[in-house]
């Protein structure tokens, strides 16, 4: 089991922790189960052609920080390089990580590139948020492949890795940001109530949306549109419902144009994992194109999540089109290990310090993998 929440004595009127917050001691029998895990979904990522890459713990803040945003370079851990002076990063993210080594050069100048990792990520969080500030994360990244065709390969293998380490029930909501900041960039809104707006739709936060739509004065039709299109999830008929609110808008149309061939291509005869989710808005800025997110039962956050970021690597001077996916490894275990197909029933491996029961259902989850 995971040994998280040990604490000493009390210290000046307070319980001193001795492992920190949000970190866990992962014991011997759930660390033989989460290796094979981890084993057996790099094992499919293999048969797919990735390659596994292993990143450095550490990133120098400035070299890292232009495919960051702002929000997660204030969870970043951030030290001092004795040698040098200059401030560095505890990894907070893997695929900037990622686009950041191919921009730079050091694969090559040779596309596509398919790369797979197994790592640890680190970002602050608040002591009574519930949520880890380290998340493992098996993932992949496709670069090099634009269009529909390097969409549903991604999908593909997602759903490929949950079918190996055999989670049975499971829902991938699969949206495009271009249709959502399409139609805010349309509504009426200012620069900084859009940001606001976008965030708060990461969040699925429907009473602060209604309040920011309206203390920027946005017509009661078209918010009435906006908070509409975020509760729009299901099949086909999702996207003619959006295609009815939009109209002729060829800004609007071709996102959901989009959806509609990746979805053909995932879905087939009793397949009914994959929804299209037109509310779907990952929390990472570098995500300009489909996007998705992975839920299963008794979970109250995504187990994992992607999508399209073809601008990313442009921040680190090399534009290449560019998609992949990360999963929760802990997460996943739970979920597994909820179903019976890891787990034993009766051990729990996976409780750790603070919460770990997220109370939310699974459109308000607040933590993107």
């Amino acid at each position: 089991m995971k040994a998280s929440s040990f604490s000493s004595p009390l210290v000046a009127g307070r319980e001193r922790s001795l492992i920190p917050v949000g970190m866990s001691t992962i014991l011997p029998d759930a660390a033989r189960r989460i290796r094979q895990l981890e084993q057996t979904l790099l094992a499919v990522l293999a048969r797919g052609g990735y390659e596994e890459i292993i990143l450095p713990m550490f990133e120098y803040l400035d070299v890292l920080a232009p495919g960051l945003e702002s929000e997660l370079i204030e969870k970043c851990y951030q030290l001092v390089d004795r040698t040098t002076g200059r401030l560095m990063l505890l990894r907070p993210d893997a695929t900037a990580q990622i686009a950041r080594t191919v921009a730079m050069g050091m694969m090559g100048e040779g596309l596509p590139l398919r790369l797979c990792y197994r790592t640890s990520v680190f970002r602050y969080e608040r002591e009574h948020a519930g949520r880890d500030r380290e998340i493992f994360q098996v993932g992949a990244e496709l670069i090099g492949v634009d269009g529909v065709a390097g969409d549903a390969e991604v999908l593909t293998l997602l759903l490929e890795c949950l079918a190996q380490v055999g989670l049975s029930s499971f829902k991938v909501a699969v949206g495009h940001v271009g249709f959502f900041t399409a139609l805010l960039a349309k509504s009426g809104l200012s620069l900084e109530g859009q940001k606001r707006v976008e965030q708060a739709a990461a969040r699925k936060d429907m009473p602060l949306l209604e309040e920011l739509l309206a203390r920027e004065g946005i017509p009661r039709s078209t918010g009435r549109v906006i908070l509409e299109v975020l509760e729009l999830c299901g099949g086909p008929e999702v996207l003619a419902r959006g295609r009815k609110l939009v109209g002729r808008d060829r800004t609007l149309l071709k996102p959901l144009d989009r959806l509609a061939q990746v979805h053909e291509r995932l879905v087939s005869p009793g397949q009914q994992a994959v929804l299209i989710d037109l509310g779907e808005f990952r929390g990472f800025e570098y995500y300009d194109g489909i996007v998705f997110d992975v839920f299963a039962p008794g979970i109250g956050a995504e187990l994992g999540g992607g999508g399209r970021y073809d601008h990313l690597m442009g921040r680190f001077g090399r534009t290449a089109a560019s998609t992949g996916f990360g999963l929760d490894v802990d997460r996943l275990f739970r979920a597994l290990d909820a179903s019976g197909v890891v787990t034993p029933a009766h051990s729990n491996p996976s409780t750790s310090a603070g919460s770990k029961q997220v109370a939310a259902e699974r459109r308000q989850r607040r933590s993107p993998v």
